[in-house]
């Protein structure tokens, strides 16, 4: 160590002495300790390991302060993603919690399968603790790959019909392999005959493949697709081959499933079906299959004969049904739909977020010391329509305060709500602040969860 010495004098032992026990005494007043500045410890949690499409849940509550800080100091924190996997689009904008990346837990869904990094940064007032990272590893769930083979087509013979499968998917985001496959065709076609029936299908593995039809009639067929892991349950598409009066297209809308929430029935729609002469159609809706433990018949249909009928069914489980339609001269080829109706184990809760202005602060001024003006009544306003039901299901909400201290305006059964709070009185040079513990449950038909944060109204008297 260097030290500075008055030109042409030489430091005595005893002045030294003195220079080392003035460096040893800190500002605490306690030898040989030196007084460290308050300082914040960022801890984003331990890593995670989740499947596709489920929530994540991250905290920083374990983040800490060192050093010399004040009672009242308050850790302020932001989560940052640092690396996501190439197919993701998210960012800190999908950190879902009251809308923001500054909570000390947050929230957000992994939308691709890979490696999301994020870190947390904790601060007290400028000084900020280095970052933490997590790490979170998505990996592919065992959700089925759904196979769509596009549209009902009408074609003549020998015209190349090409086929779509473009709008088949994989709910994990995987890649698919397509398999094509002939399941009926007329009496006078040559085509088909192989054991998987994708004789006269050019290209049957691919996304767009094509056939020739070679006679008038009906061609049935069927599309599969595979993640790599599990293979999809077949779609099929029609091609009308005919001269003169066209046969009718049957459609028996989109399949679907029925949550737990959604009732004991099931709502069918034909109107997709067409007549290519723009006859009007005759329909007629039947009962393919129904779950082991069912005991329903075709008597659970509302109407056999409309476009659109109900179906009310008895048991969880996978129902399947049949529309043709007539156009007075010829019925179409039947088109399938598959309803999957689950049980009440499989609803799942929903996720109470909530937004808002959650912190007030006010100043009023005194004419002294002594006498200060009040901080008059505040509003909070907070908003939890951002909440939502994993099952689509319909939500209800319920705030509540315990205190009773804040004045509601409007009922606690709405998904927005506005509170106000009491008068402060000021004091000169002083900073006095209310906190509250607001939550907001909702609700589906069976579930619920409740989330709370705290609103602060602050108030400081100056001249």
């Amino acid at each position: 160590m260097s030290m500075a010495t008055h030109p042409g004098r030489i430091p005595t032992l005893a002045g030294i002495a003195l220079l080392g026990a003035a460096a040893a005494c800190n500002g605490d007043g306690k030898d040989g300790e030196a007084l460290k500045p308050c300082a914040a410890v960022s801890v984003a949690g331990e890593d995670q390991s989740v499947v596709l499409n489920t929530t994540v849940n991250l905290s920083a509550t374990g983040s800490s302060l060192e050093g010399s800080c004040r009672e009242d100091v308050e850790i302020l924190y932001t989560w940052r993603f640092g690396a996501v996997p190439v197919d993701s689009s998210v960012d800190e904008s999908s950190l879902t919690y009251n809308n923001t990346a500054d909570a000390v837990s947050t929230v957000f869904l992994p939308d691709a399968v890979g490696d999301y990094v994020l870190s947390v940064e904790a601060c007290v007032e400028t000084v900020c603790g280095a970052p933490d990272p997590v790490v979170v590893q998505v990996y592919s769930g065992d959700a089925d790959p759904i196979a769509d083979a596009g549209l009902d087509v009408t074609a003549e013979i020998d015209e190349r019909v090409t086929l779509d499968g473009s709008a088949s998917y994989d709910p994990e985001r995987g890649t698919l392999d397509y398999s094509w496959g002939l399941v009926t065709v007329p009496d006078c076609s040559a085509l088909g005959g192989d054991e998987s029936g994708g004789d006269g299908i050019f290209e049957p593995d691919t996304v767009d493949p094509y056939l020739v039809p070679d006679c008038e009639g009906i061609y049935l067929v069927a599309l599969v697709v595979s993640d790599g892991v599990q293979w999809s349950k077949p779609d099929y598409s029609t091609i009308h081959v005919a001269s003169g009066d066209v046969q009718p297209v049957a459609d028996a809308g989109e399949s679907g499933e029925i949550a737990a929430c959604d009732g004991d029935r099931i709502f069918l729609s034909g109107y997709g079906s067409y007549d290519p002469d723009g006859v009007p159609l005759e329909y007629l809706w039947s009962l393919v299959s129904v779950p082991t433990e069912s005991a329903v018949t075709d008597g659970a249909f509302s109407d056999v004969t409309t476009a659109a009928p109900s179906f009310v069914f008895d048991v969880e489980g996978e129902y399947v049904f049949q529309l043709q339609v007539s156009d007075g001269t010829w019925w179409s080829a039947p088109d399938v739909v598959t309803f999957l109706v689950h049980g009440a184990n499989s609803n799942n809760p929903p996720v109470a977020i909530i937004t808002g202005n959650l912190t007030i602060a006010r100043s009023v001024q005194c004419s002294n010391v002594w006498t200060c003006d009040m901080c008059g009544e505040e509003g909070f306003d907070l908003d939890g329509s951002s909440s939502y039901d994993q099952n689509d299901d319909e939500l209800s909400y319920f705030w509540a305060e315990p205190t009773g201290e804040l004045a509601w305006d409007g009922i606690p059964e709405a998904a927005f709500i506005s509170l106000s709070t009491m008068a402060i009185q000021a004091e000169y040079g002083v900073t006095h602040s209310q906190s509250w513990d607001v939550s907001l449950t909702v609700a589906d038909c069976d579930l619920s969860s409740t989330n709370q944060v705290q609103v602060t109204f602050s108030c400081e008297g100056t001249q």
